[in-house]
C-alpha cells in the first residue's frame, strides 16, 4: 500500500471474528475482495458500513477486506491503481475515474425515494419564447460554478458535443449563484435560458419528482406551464457502486445480482451503505453512464476551462 492512497485503514474479516463462508468456485485459492470506503471525519464509519460488507461476504462466498479511506480522491486512485477491487463513486468520479482508466465496470446505481435512478441537466426557457436549443441563438444562458455538473460542467461539454459552442452560440453566459437563482434571472428577464437540475421523472405539473423544477414547484407554486423542457443531458446517477474490469466475470455477475436485490434481501445492509437514498439498487452498465465521462475528454476540458473565464457575472441580486 502507498503512501499516496493516504490513511488507509485495513480490516481484515478474521479479525472481526466473522465466520469466513467457504471460497467460491469462480475465484482463485487465496483471493479476497478488497472494499473501499470513504471515511472522511466519519468515526463511526466502521460500524456503519460492517452490515454491508459482512452481507456481501457472506453472500459471495469470498472474504471481504474493508479500506477506510480519507478522502473519495484517495479511494479513486487506489481503485484505478488495482490497489481495492470496489468503491461507491459519485457520477462525477466515476466519469473522472473510467476516463482515466478505462477499468472498471459499474455494476450497479442507487435510486432514490422516488425511484429514480439519477437526474438530468436540463436546460429550460420561457415557454412564450423558446422551444428548441435553435431559439436561444444569440441569447444569454445563466450558468452555474464551473464547478457545478449539472449547471456548467456536464451541459456545456454535452451542447458542445452536439455541435453548439457555448462560447459563440449564446451572446453571454451570466454566472449565477446556483440553478435556484438561474430561473430567478430567467423570469426576471436577466436571460432568455438557464440550466438546471431535474429527474424527468414524475408528473411535469409538479416539476417533476426532484430537481430545481420541483424545488421552485414546493416552495413557490410555480407553474411549470411558464416553462419549457428545451434540452437534457443524459441521465446523471447520484452513485455509483463500481469493481475494476480486472475481477472475475462469474464473481462481477454474482456481486451484481447480490446488490440488486439487496434492499429486499437485506436492507439493514443496504442502508448500512446508502444511508440517503432508499430506492435500492438498479443494475447499470457503462453505456448506460456514458454521460458521466462528457466533461473529462480533451476537447471537453479545454472548452471548459476557457468558459470558466469569460462568463458575466450577475450581481443584481434575488427579485
Amino acid at each position: 500500500m502507498t503512501a499516496l492512497i493516504g490513511r488507509v485503514i485495513l480490516i481484515v474479516s478474521a479479525l472481526l471474528t466473522v465466520i469466513v463462508p467457504a471460497r467460491s468456485e469462480d475465484v482463485a485459492a487465496g483471493f479476497r475482495l478488497r472494499l473501499a470506503v470513504v471515511a472522511g471525519v466519519d468515526e463511526d464509519v466502521l460500524e456503519r458500513v460492517e452490515p454491508f460488507r459482512e452481507e456481501l461476504q457472506y453472500r459471495l462466498s469470498v472474504p471481504v477486506d474493508l479500506f477506510l479511506m480519507d478522502t473519495l480522491g484517495a479511494a479513486a486512485d487506489a481503485l484505478m491503481r488495482g490497489e481495492v477491487d470496489m468503491l461507491r463513486l459519485s457520477g462525477s468520479a466515476y466519469g473522472a475515474a473510467q476516463t482515466a482508466c478505462n477499468c472498471l465496470d459499474p455494476l450497479v446505481v442507487a435510486k432514490d425515494g422516488e425511484g429514480a435512478e439519477g437526474f438530468h441537466a436540463v436546460l429550460v426557457g420561457r415557454a412564450s419564447e423558446a422551444r428548441r436549443v435553435e431559439d436561444l441563438a444569440g441569447r444569454r444562458l445563466a450558468v452555474g460554478d464551473p464547478a457545478s455538473v449539472a449547471a456548467f460542467r456536464v451541459p456545456l461539454a454535452a451542447l458542445a458535443r452536439e455541435g453548439v459552442d457555448p462560447a459563440t452560440f449564446f451572446s453571454a453566459l451570466v454566472r449565477v449563484e446556483g440553478p435556484r437563482e438561474g430561473l430567478r434571472a430567467l423570469f426576471d428577464g436577466r436571460v432568455e435560458g438557464a440550466l438546471v437540475w431535474s429527474t424527468l421523472m414524475g408528473e411535469a405539473e409538479f416539476g417533476y419528482s426532484a430537481g430545481t423544477l420541483n424545488e421552485a414547484y414546493l416552495s413557490t407554486r410555480l407553474d411549470m406551464n411558464r416553462l419549457t423542457v428545451i434540452w437534457q443531458s443524459p441521465r446523471l446517477p447520484y452513485a455509483v457502486h463500481a469493481v475494476r474490469a480486472d475481477l472475475p466475470p462469474a464473481l462481477r455477475a454474482r456481486l451484481k445480482s447480490v446488490l440488486t436485490t439487496l434492499i429486499d434481501d437485506a436492507p439493514g445492509a443496504y442502508f448500512a451503505i446508502e444511508p440517503d437514498l432508499g430506492g435500492g439498487f438498479a443494475a447499470t452498465d457503462a453505456a448506460a453512464l456514458a454521460g458521466t465521462l462528457l466533461p473529462f475528454s480533451p476537447q471537453a476540458q479545454a472548452l471548459l476551462s476557457k468558459l470558466a473565464g469569460p462568463a458575466t457575472t450577475d450581481t443584481s441580486g434575488q427579485p
